[in-house]
């Protein structure tokens, strides 16, 4: 994968060709216009309901086969529609979680009719949940006694004489009735009331099966809209074409009689440029980008490696006079995750949810270049795990082929611990190298990363091996290489005696030498592929005996209780597993590679073109 080399070209033309000679360059579509910006005008009400329709469409669980052609077709009712049948849903399912949530509360009271209005005096009932500690407030609540009401709570006894009952209880709380026309005073119990609604358990259970009823309704003809979805984003594309046609019309530069635009473009399309100006009659000219210039970055894709560009793209695109690190990315992250996941069952299983969703996620071009790079995760966990002799746990039969295949044992501290400096080491050479090889030119800066890769291979040399005169030779040698190489590669701002300037090149390359601590600590940070291996590879071990233990005790149910500690342990460890994959894996190269590599930080390349009408 490389970065695309760009083109300044300035574009000029007749006015009156300016509508025909957008609408030539839109179909072109490899023009990332430096003059267009976006417009700050609010989107038209109609574009807006229009997007909303289809995202509201494309929301739904199932869809119908969609209409291609269908010569009764109108725009604007299906949209009505679809919109009238959203805010119907969000009304319906509003009401539906008021009646849920007031049945949960009503439930511990279970159920009974509320006394209507026409008894005498209006009883009515009044509902407290009343903590266990509280319970001697009732035996004090009715009773002829006025003197055993305490008198601190400020009301005489007899006016607080009301009937109650005990509706139900748990743990915590008892669930109390009231039976009275009027509210009771606030002092007679102390908790506040509950404010349950004035219908019953099963009123609200009622309401329910006809909200949901009316729901299933909404949803049936929610589907039966999506026949009309793509005909709706045939419509969406035509007029976000158009109108991205008319803002670049209304933003060119023109004098009247000429119009002129300026744009970056591929030089691979310089051709194709100079045919379809021949074609259209505009001309131009083509320019080499300037120093002050920050051109956009648009990466290229080798063959295979198309996933690379959206790990890329995930954090930060490399400046456009920068390396781009895409492969680099996409081979230490297949690498680091299969380190992480550590089993080949686990591979196996996501294999299979990955061909259940291979055909859905072919769809598009992005889907495309995730499933390029599942795949290769999944392949590359596989082959691990199978070199680690680890499936769901369980190492294979000695003697087996599987046993013969393992060559990496996960237990091994001492071992593993180097496998992962080792591998720190050559990814933090790679950025080195890679970072040196493309600002070759520059050969002082040349000399400072050689230095920093003699630093880490000393210092990795010293580690495994032991201390030698070579080693210290070479690390003395590898100091210098960087005070030189970091003090000399960088202009001189003191404009002062040669002397000064010496002494300012000096500080520079000493102060370059504080990244050593940084250096060391980026080496270590990938111990944690290896102590995330032995944590998944743990887990699963320990999911293994637990189960085993569980279904070998006596009982008919320890069969299912083993199966399912089995099972949801096992869940949990892939889980666990593909996200410390995911965030470990991308940590290792966004932070630390990064960080040596400088890749720097560009902005994308953003073609004028045609909206393409996809055919679901």
């Amino acid at each position: 994968m490389t970065i695309v080399a760009l083109k300044k070209v300035a574009i000029a033309g007749r006015e009156k060709d300016k509508d025909a000679v957008v609408a030539k360059l839109q179909a072109f579509g490899q023009l990332h216009l430096i003059s267009a910006h976006e417009s700050g005008e609010e989107i038209p009400e109609g574009i807006r309901h229009l997007n909303q329709a289809i995202r509201f469409l494309q929301q739904g669980e199932t869809r119908r086969r969609p209409l291609k052609k269908f010569t009764g077709f109108h725009l604007q009712p299906v949209v009505d529609e679809a919109l009238e049948v959203q805010q119907q849903l969000r009304n319906l399912e509003d009401q539906r979680d008021d009646v849920q949530a007031r049945m949960r509360r009503m439930s511990p009271w279970g159920g009974f009719q509320f006394p209507g209005d026409t008894l005498v005096n209006h009883i009515r009932l009044w509902f407290y949940r009343l903590p266990v500690s509280k319970r001697s407030w009732l035996d004090r609540l009715y009773q002829d006694n006025a003197e055993s009401r305490p008198s601190a709570l400020g009301q005489e006894a007899s006016s607080w004489q009301i009937p109650w009952q005990l509706a139900g209880r748990d743990s915590r709380f008892l669930y109390v009735v009231l039976v009275s026309a009027t509210e009771p005073p606030a002092a007679c119990m102390p908790v506040p009331r509950e404010h349950l609604g004035s219908r019953s358990l099963a009123q609200l259970t009622e309401a329910l099966e006809n909200l949901e009823q009316s729901l299933d309704s909404l949803q049936s003809r929610r589907e039966e809209l999506t026949r009309y979805l793509l005909l709706l984003k045939r419509h969406q594309a035509r007029t976000h074409n158009h109108a991205l046609w008319r803002q670049v019309v209304d933003q060119l530069s023109s004098d009247g009689q000429v119009f002129s635009l300026v744009a970056w473009v591929p030089v691979s399309a310089l051709q194709q440029l100079t045919e379809v100006a021949r074609e259209t009659g505009f001309a131009f000219v083509a320019t080499d980008p300037q120093p002050d210039e920050t051109p956009p970055t648009l990466l290229r894709p080798l063959a295979g490696f198309a996933a690379g560009r959206l790990l890329t793209r995930f954090y930060q695109l490399p400046a456009y006079r920068s390396w781009d690190p895409s492969v680099h990315l996409y081979l230490s992250f297949v690498v680091f995750f299969a380190m992480i996941l550590s089993d080949g069952g686990y591979a196996l299983a996501l294999g299979g949810l990955l061909a259940l969703r291979w055909t859905s996620m072919g769809k598009s071009e992005s889907g495309r270049g995730l499933r390029q790079l599942a795949l290769s995760l999944v392949g590359a966990s596989l082959v691990w795990g199978m070199l680690a002799g680890s499936y769901f746990g369980l190492t294979p039969a000695p003697g087996s082929w599987l046993a013969a295949l393992v060559v990496v044992d996960i237990n091994h501290y001492n071992a593993m611990m180097k496998l992962s400096v080792l591998t720190g080491v050559l990814h933090l050479l790679i950025a080195n190298v890679s970072l040196a090889w493309h600002r070759r030119r520059e050969r002082w800066f040349v000399v400072s990363r050689m230095g920093w890769c003699a630093v880490v291979l000393s210092g990795c040399w010293a580690g495994f091996v032991g201390m030698s005169v070579a080693v210290v030779a070479l690390s003395v040698v590898a100091l210098l290489a960087i005070v030189i190489g970091s003090g000399w590669s960088g202009p001189v701002t003191m404009p002062a005696s040669q002397g000064k300037r010496l002494l300012q090149r000096l500080l520079r390359g000493v102060l370059a030498l504080l990244s050593l601590s940084q250096l060391f600590g980026d080496v270590l940070s990938y111990m944690r592929l290896f102590a995330l291996g032995l944590a998944s590879a743990s887990l699963a071990l320990t999911f293994n005996q637990l189960a085993g233990q569980v279904a070998a005790a006596e009982g008919g149910l320890a069969l299912l209780g083993g199966g399912l500690i089995l099972l949801l342990g096992h869940l949990v460890n892939i889980g666990l597993g593909v996200m410390s994959g995911v965030v470990h894996g991308l940590r290792l190269n966004f932070i630390e590679f990064y960080n040596w590599g400088e890749p720097g930080e560009g902005y994308a390349f953003q073609p004028f073109q045609l909206k393409e009408l996809e055919d679901e």
